[in-house]
Order: C-alpha cells, then structure tokens, then sequence
C-alpha cells in the first residue's frame, strides 16, 4: 500500500495529542476567564465572535483547497507548481480579504446594534464596539494562516502542523491570563489576535521548510494556478456560506431567544463537546491528503479505507457518547463548581448531535481527498437551512433549549444526506460496515445510561453521585468494548509479531 502508512499513524496521534492539549487549555482558560469577566461578558465575546465569523464569507475556501492540491502536486513531483499554488492562494486570499472586511465592519456594528441583548445594555454595547476590530483582525489573520497551515497538511506533515496549533493555543493562554485581569474583554481580544499572528508567523516558517520553494515571503502570482484551484475552492466557499447558518446562527439565536448568560453556557458547552469531539476528528482529518495521493497512485484502495475508517469511528461513537453524556455532570461540577442546568442541557444536546454527525465524517472527507465536493455542500446546506428554520421556531416557543434541539436535529439530517450518497456512488452496504461487537458495546452503553440517568440528575445537588455516574457505566461497558478491541486489534497485532 503506498500510503506512508507511519506518517500517516504519527499525523493521527499528533494531532489527537492537539486535541487533547487545546482541550486541557481552554478547561482551564474558560474557567479563568469566566471568573474574570462574569458569565453574561463571555456571553458577549461569543456574540462579537460570531458577528466578525461573517469574514468568512470571503475566505473563497483557498486555506482548505490548499491541502489537495499541494497533496496532488507533490505526488506528481512537480514541487514548483506546488509551491506556486500555495503562493497565489495566499495572495489572492489576502487581498480580497482585506477589501471584503472593510466593507463589512459597518455591517457588523450595526447587526450589533440592534441586537436585542445588547440594545438595552449600553454599557456592554460599548464593550462589543471595542474588541469588534481586533475579531474581524483575528479573523484576517487567520484565515491567511488557513493557507499556511494548510500547506502543512498537503505535505502530509500534520504532525507538524499540530505542534504548531498547540503552540498557538499555548499562546492564547498565556496572554490571556496576562492580559485578561488588567484589561477584561479587551484583555481577551488582545489575546486572540496574538495567537492568529504567531500561527501565520510559525506556520509559513515549518511550511518553507517542507516546500524549499517557497520564497521568504510569497511574491508569485499566476491566474492559471488561482484558476486551477477556484473551482474546487469555490464549492468550500458555499459550504462556508452555509456553515454560517449552523454554529454562528445557532449562537445568535441562543443569545437572542435565550440570554446573554446562555449565549456564555453555549460556548462553553459548544468549546467542550468540540474539543472532545476533535480527539477523533483531528486522527481522521489526516486521511484527507492520503486520500487525495491514493486517487492520483492507487485508486482502488480507496473503498477498503473508507470502510476501516467508519468501523473505527463507529465503534468509538457507541463507546464514548454514552460515557460523556454520562460525565456532563461531573464536569459541570469540576469546572464551575455546581451542576449548570443550562450547562448541561445544552453539553448534553451538543454531545447528541456532534457526535452522530462523526458518522459522516468517512464520507466527507473522503470526498475531500478525491475532490467531489457537491455531496458534501448538500449535507451542509440540509443542515444550515433546517438549523435556521428549527433554530428560529423551536427557539420562539422553547427559549434557548429549542435553539439546540434544531439545531442537533439538523446536524443529524445533514450528516445522512452526505454518507448515504457516498454509499450509492461507491457501492458500499451498510451492513459490511456495522460490527456485531460495536452494536454490543453501543447497546451496553445505551441501557446503562438509561439506568444512572435519572439518578444522576435526582441527586444533581452531589458531587460523589456526578462521579459516581461515569464510573459505573464504565464498568457496565468495559467487558463488551475489551471483547471487540481484542478481536478486531489486538489478536491480528500480536499474530503478525509472534
């Protein structure tokens, strides 16, 4: 198999290892910086964070075009053209990004002005205005580094790339807990913008080392490297467009048909569920620039991939949602010290959705790496589309809560449109990929939570009972899960090395 099969195991534990360090970070951040500047100010940097994430309307999907076709051009062994698409992209994108930004600043102070929480507030009205341009700078910045970082990847060095995006977020922290004390919000979007430029900064220096042929500092620019590139980008672009009507919607939804303190619960709740998510998504993420060399050498590998990778993420789904739907009060009370109620209702909904939309994950990056994207821009547009109308309409009748419940639903729907069409093109039953042993792990799981639910929540004033609950249903799975590490692991490891 031609896959570089141990970087390609180095790139999925690095970057679950980035998962898991810019978890343990922003567990101890968030906390900080709640205790800080009170729940309803957080509450007010997920707004403004939301209002500037319209940038990325004008992003034209090049950070993530990058990765296939550098990929593509390295397996051809034409480094030049390579690094020649890296620096168009990077140029075209800071260009049109920077006339498309100051054009949608004042749109973005007005949305803020008239946003419902905010209009009666003036004083954090105020504090909105004042860090909204150093977002919209974070997001430039950035989203330029989406370039950088995503030549990395193209290298298939996503190792490196995630030592990288640990150093940022190191970086984040540091700053944060410098600055946040002295200067509160401010101290906070300071904070930000410093780990957008280290990321640009450090990235472009690991990318020319990996590409020599990129310059110092990107000067060459060619229409028919953008042109070769913008098609797919393009399709990139309209699931940006659509993803503004998922998670960005979602939080300005919650903020208006719930509160500001809900708005603050959602993005702890949505920073947690994501990091945990990402230990399984960023292992993942590394197939894409395989994927993309497997198409150019050895295409008929491509199913038996996509076939080991859902039984894995399958298996890791049944095992972990019930456990960390079970943990969500135990970590209510480690980091605020008390069970949430919003908190958990929303970590609770957020775990159901996020994580039964990995499901797709095999499809969609699968397309990725092959370079079929209309699947993929479908699954998104049933998301952000329905997202919007259940978001609005559960919200109007249920508060917050029902902005979630649309929203989890959505994520659901969305996610089949895109894995029930990968299966149809590539023949592929969906009982060749459904293992006995992971329904017995997923069947375990489900009937133990079913049981300590209803008590965790009876005693939710305890903390011996939060821990007691996670405890206990890893008892109850822990027997079927060894059984099908064992047989689909272990013993054909330990048979190739006896």
């Amino acid at each position: 198999m031609l896959i570089r099969k141990r970087q390609l195991s180095v790139n999925a534990l690095a970057a679950s290892a980035q998962a898991v360090i810019a978890g343990v970070v922003f567990f101890f951040l968030y906390r900080f910086v709640k205790d800080q500047i009170g729940i309803d100010r957080f509450g007010i940097w997920s707004i403004v964070l939301i209002t500037a994430s319209v940038s990325s309307l004008a992003n034209l999907g090049l950070g993530s075009s990058v990765v296939k076709f550098v990929s593509m051009h390295i397996a051809r062994e034409n480094l030049e053209r390579a690094a020649l698409i890296v620096q168009t992209a990077l140029l075209s994108l800071a260009v049109f990004l920077l006339v498309v930004l100051g054009s949608l600043h004042p749109a973005a102070t007005w949305a803020l002005s008239i946003h419902s929480k905010l209009r009666v507030a003036p004083m954090m009205l105020a504090e909105a205005y004042s860090i909204l341009p150093y977002a919209f700078g974070s997001f430039y910045i950035i989203s330029l580094a989406g370039v950088t970082l995503g030549t990395i990847d193209g290298c298939q060095r996503i190792d490196l790339r995630s030592i990288v995006q640990s150093c940022g977020t190191l970086a984040y922290m540091i700053a944060a807990l410098v600055l946040v004390p002295r200067h509160g919000l401010l101290g906070l979007a300071w904070a930000h913008l410093t780990q957008a430029v280290l990321l640009l900064v450090v990235s472009w220096i690991v990318a020319r080392n990996l590409l020599p042929s990129l310059p110092p500092l990107p000067g060459r620019w060619r229409w028919d490297a953008l042109r070769e590139i913008l098609g797919y980008s393009l399709k990139f672009q309209v699931m940006a467009i659509f993803w503004l009507l998922v998670e960005p919607l979602t939080r300005w939804l919650v903020s208006i048909f719930g509160s500001l303190s809900a708005a603050g619960w959602f993005e702890f709740a949505n920073r947690m569920v994501f990091q945990l998510r990402a230990l399984i998504v960023a292992a993942h993420q590394s197939l894409v620039p395989a994927i993309a060399e497997l198409k150019e050498r050895q295409a008929s590998l491509l199913n038996k991939v996509y076939v080991e990778s859902f039984r894995i993420v399958l298996f890791l789904v049944l095992l972990s949602l019930p456990l960390l739907i079970a943990a969500t009060p135990l970590i209510s009370w480690l980091w605020h010290s008390a069970f949430e109620p919003v908190f958990v209702t929303f970590s609770v909904l957020l775990f159901v959705g996020w994580f039964l939309n990995l499901l797709s994950n095999s499809a969609y990056f699968a397309y990725m790496g092959i370079g079929t994207l209309r699947w993929n821009v479908a699954g998104r547009a049933v998301i952000g589309l329905l997202n919007g109308a259940l978001g609005w309409l559960l919200g109007y009748w249920l508060g917050g809560t029902g902005v979630i419940v649309g929203f989890t639903v959505a994520l659901i729907a969305g996610s089949l449109v895109t894995t029930v069409a990968y299966h149809r093109e590539y023949p592929i039953s969906f009982s060749s990929l459904v293992e006995r042993r992971s329904l017995a792990v997923g069947a375990a799981g489900i009937a133990g939570l079913a049981i300590l639910w209803p008590l965790l929540l009876h005693y939710r004033g305890s903390f011996w009972v939060a821990l007691a609950g996670p405890v206990a249903l890893a008892a109850i799975v822990l027997v079927p899960a060894w059984r099908h590490l064992l047989h689909a692991y272990l013993n054909p490891w330990l048979g190739r090395t006896s």
